[in-house]
């Protein structure tokens, strides 16, 4: 019997069943969810090598500001608020 793949989703999605059938809704990201580096890379639209680049103690050397990073023994995670809150530091106004 050949085996099939199945469809990987985001972890911010929940599927409901009903009489109708499958639904997917996407839930509303909680401030304090726990992120990967893939999911992080995912969030800011990058590839995941420049999120260990922004993490690693050379490259946060570089930046005024680094990316808030939890350094576990299972690997990086992020805070989704620290990353957004992160970002939104990152923002700049140019005065023309």
């Amino acid at each position: 019997m050949k085996q099939t793949k199945g469809i990987e989703l985001p972890a911010s999605f929940v599927v409901t069943v009903s009489l109708a059938g499958a639904e997917m809704f996407p839930s509303p990201p909680a401030e304090n969810d726990i992120l990967t580096v893939a999911e992080v890379a995912e969030l800011l639209k990058c590839k995941k090598s420049s999120i260990y680049n922004l993490t690693r103690n050379r490259g946060q050397a570089r930046y005024d500001n680094p990316i808030p990073v939890l350094r576990l023994p299972m690997g990086l995670r992020f805070r989704r608020s620290s990353v957004l809150a992160w970002l939104k530091s990152q923002e700049t106004t140019n005065a023309a």
